[in-house]
């Protein structure tokens, strides 16, 4: 079996650091800083668990008997931990939290187009 080998979070990376800084300008021209803050703190959050994610999958298909059930359970461990952290900022920030959960959903978006890119690109070659 080729080695696998890490997809590049490099463009999704530059889009996020765009997009977070635009945010963040646009909370403080609002008067909501924390807000702006907070949603760039999302858009990390889905960084880090894509990176996290990746690594985990690999670490599990490197194994002699990879599993489903140990993709589940570690993702399960991650998803929990990022959705406490996410739910506390939402819950003891209000109602400047709500950016966390914006800038997660942002993040997917950008983290989608950026998957479908090189499907789209391969379908139009056919």
């Amino acid at each position: 079996m080729p080695a696998a080998k890490l997809i590049s979070l490099r463009l999704p990376l530059i889009i996020c650091s765009v997009l977070a800084a635009g945010g963040i300008v646009a909370g403080a021209l609002l008067d909501h800083l924390v807000m702006g803050i907070l949603f760039a703190v999302g858009m990390g959050m889905g960084l880090y668990n894509a990176r996290l994610m990746q690594k985990q999958v690999l670490r599990v298909i490197s194994e002699e008997n990879p599993t489903k059930r140990a993709i589940v359970g570690s993702s399960t461990q991650r998803l929990i931990v990022l959705t406490v952290i996410a739910l506390a900022l939402g819950f003891f920030m209000k109602p400047d939290g709500l950016g966390v959960f914006v800038g997660l959903a942002v993040f997917q978006l950008v983290f989608m187009g950026n998957t479908m890119l090189p499907v789209m690109k391969e379908y139009r070659r056919q």
